[in-house]
């Protein structure tokens, strides 16, 4: 890469959580800020009033067509595909505690998933950025009128969906440590009183880790797939408590790599979603605060099994 501009690294944090945002995976949000920045490197800025509102505009349309490639991966996945995980262990110093904060849930990216990439623009551009409608309609190419209907729309789609994005972190911590310890002590009524009736599993292996290849949906069966997990896994598995997109989670550990990254959608007290990461893929930018890395490892409890189990009806495989 060329050397740093002044002007470009200001604007870099805010650029990433944008690319971020909008794609749902850091590594192509990496790709588009080095072309943003080759782009604003090299191009004519002499015409530029505000370096925010040119990058903004830049990496937005780079983000946009990007988008093409990613659906092209998705439908060629296997199984369920979560956006990749920003996670930091609990105990993360203040400044890196804020900043992953100030991150975007997993359930809200997942939900944003069902947009169009050019509502996601619109939505996330005045809803998450603040940007003034004729500033989207100038980065979109779109009239005023068109951006207004675009953002309504994307809000009525995420509105349907009606995941509540924000617990209160206090209530997410204690559902948290009350899952584990229902799940380590094998509590199955424990288990039933934390889930939501309708509560559901998504699993991510995408091929390269054992997964449940649907998800799992209802309580009795939510718990009886993770008491299968659990009574499956090896001895030596430990978990610790992380910070998934600036939330509480857990990561399960063995040998010092990681087995996966879990996080939870909480709705009125209670569980209503888990969404489990376990594609290597996705875990490879997960380290310990001490440099410990923590790699993709696969230990041998297979998910999928488990998922077909008797007790776990309902389930569906590929297919």
């Amino acid at each position: 890469m060329p050397e740093a501009d002044p002007v470009f690294e200001e604007q870099r944090p805010r650029l990433a959580r944008l690319a971020y945002r909008m794609l749902g995976t850091l590594a192509d949000a990496d790709d588009v800020l080095q072309d943003a920045y080759l782009r604003w490197s090299r191009g004519d800025r002499s015409g530029v009033e505000s370096p925010g509102a040119y990058l903004s505009s830049v990496v937005t349309r780079l983000c946009i067509d990007r988008r093409q490639s990613i659906e092209a991966r998705k439908e060629a996945y296997v199984g369920p595909w979560l956006p990749e995980p920003i996670v930091e262990p609990d105990e993360a110093a203040p400044d890196r505690r804020l900043e992953a904060a100030e991150s975007i849930s997993m359930a809200f990216l997942v939900v944003l998933e069902s947009l169009s990439p050019i509502e996601r623009a619109a939505y996330l551009l005045r809803r998450a950025f603040d940007h003034g409608y004729d500033e989207i309609a100038s980065i979109l190419g779109r009239s005023e009128a068109a951006c207004r209907q675009l953002v309504s729309r994307a809000e009525g789609r995420i509105l349907e969906r009606r995941p509540r994005f924000e617990a209160d972190p206090a209530e997410a911590e204690r559902l948290t440590g009350a899952f584990l310890g229902a799940c380590s002590t094998g509590d199955m009524d424990g288990l039933l009183r934390l889930l939501a009736p309708d509560a559901v599993v998504v699993s991510d292996g995408g091929g390269k880790a054992s997964a449940a290849l649907a998800p799992i949906r209802g309580a009795d069966r939510v718990a009886r797939f993770f008491l299968g997990v659990t009574r499956k896994a090896p001895p030596e598995m430990a978990f610790r408590r992380v910070l998934v997109n600036g939330r509480p989670g857990l990561a399960a550990v063995l040998g010092g790599e990681v087995f996966h990254v879990l996080t939870f959608d909480v709705d009125d007290g209670r569980i209503a979603a888990c969404f489990i990461i376990r594609n290597p893929d996705k875990l490879a930018r997960v380290h310990l605060g001490d440099g410990q890395g923590w790699g993709g490892g696969t230990p041998d409890v297979d998910v999928d099994e488990v998922a077909r189990d008797p007790g776990i009806s309902g389930f569906q495989g590929p297919g």
